[in-house]
């Protein structure tokens, strides 16, 4: 298959589905106009809307699948979709969070609040009827987000983010290292929860709890992985109620991960699953053991690594992505 990602690289994602979608034999490319500090650009070729734009029609008459990103298409408001449509192309929508997550939904169904989205909700409501008019099939990471578009797309399919764990180089936990390290790396604090966070560093070190706490931002993505390789526990986001690319490096990298998972997520995920769940109230209580054994630390790790390279596996996720093209 001829296949196009557009337009917004969302944590390398992008680019790592284009990598395994190739593995696999398809003539894949992505385009990306959302650019951050993190600086991706593997197996994508940065632009913006503008260059994007005038290439347009070449892109439409070339490809057979278009695997938008982010609730974004070729053009700011849509206007190619009824061309595409009318012309059989395959249209697939990928949200990843905050373009489809409404204040209203995440008060019903979050017991932390979480900052605004850049939409407001009726924006979100009216893209993604208009989305949903011309694309009948959203993809979503996990089951914390299909509420928020399952009422408007025909066909929802849960794939997981995907990991090229092969690329990461194994730091399991030492087995005799006294004072762990544990690090935090928002990219937005209050979404992470960074708050709650400093707080319960702050508790842990007056209770005399021995460690090393390091905070990590506005670094590139090559620079974020080498400190990541030195930490023994890596805390993720305690507000969302599921876990991110942080995350599922932090476990390919072998370490402990801690974020909050939401019940009704977690029963959807696999028995062995590792990430230890920790909440803004429950966040001191949780790191204590995994601060005083090391023995923990390091079998915790090693549950980690396995865990993404099975439910997280690039060779797997691409045929995920196969199969839901060939069934548009």
């Amino acid at each position: 298959m001829k296949v196009i990602h557009i337009p917004t690289e969302i944590s390398g994602q992008m680019g790592m589905m284009c990598e395994a979608l190739k593995n696999e034999g398809h003539q894949v490319n992505g385009y990306n106009w959302f650019h951050s500090y993190l600086n991706y650009k593997n197996h994508i070729i940065p632009t913006d809307a503008y260059e994007l734009y005038k290439h347009i029609i070449p892109l439409m008459n070339f490809a057979d699948v278009y695997h938008f990103h982010n609730g974004n298409t070729f053009t700011v408001n849509g206007e190619e979709l009824p061309y595409l449509t009318g012309n059989g192309k395959k249209l697939v929508m990928h949200h990843w969070g905050n373009d489809v997550r409404t204040v209203k939904m995440v008060n019903q169904l979050n017991p932390y609040p979480l900052p605004p989205s850049y939409n407001s909700d009726e924006s979100i409501h009216e893209k993604l009827k208009y989305l949903s008019k011309y694309i009948d099939t959203a993809i979503v990471q996990d089951y914390e987000m299909v509420p928020y578009v399952k009422d408007y797309y025909a066909r929802v399919h849960v794939v997981p983010l995907i990991c090229l764990a092969d690329r990461f180089e194994v730091s399991y936990p030492a087995h005799d290292r006294v004072k762990p390290i544990i690090v935090h790396a928002p990219t937005n604090q209050a979404f992470k929860g960074t708050k709650h966070v400093h707080e319960a560093i702050e508790v842990l070190e007056q209770q005399g709890y021995q460690f090393e706490y390091k905070k990590i931002e506005n670094v590139s993505h090559d620079q974020a992985l080498e400190m990541y390789k030195e930490a023994d526990i890596i805390i993720d986001q305690l507000l969302c109620g599921t876990y991110g690319v942080l995350s599922v490096e932090a476990m390919a990298l072998g370490k402990v991960v801690i974020a909050n998972i939401r019940e009704d997520v977690r029963s959807h995920l696999p028995n062995h699953f590792p990430i230890v769940s920790g909440k803004p109230e429950t966040l001191v209580e949780v790191l204590k053991p995994y601060i005083e054994n090391a023995q923990l630390r390091y079998e915790t790790g090693k549950q980690s690594r396995a865990f993404v390279e099975t439910f997280h596996n690039a060779e797997l996720i691409a045929k995920s992505l196969e199969q839901i093209y060939k069934t548009v």
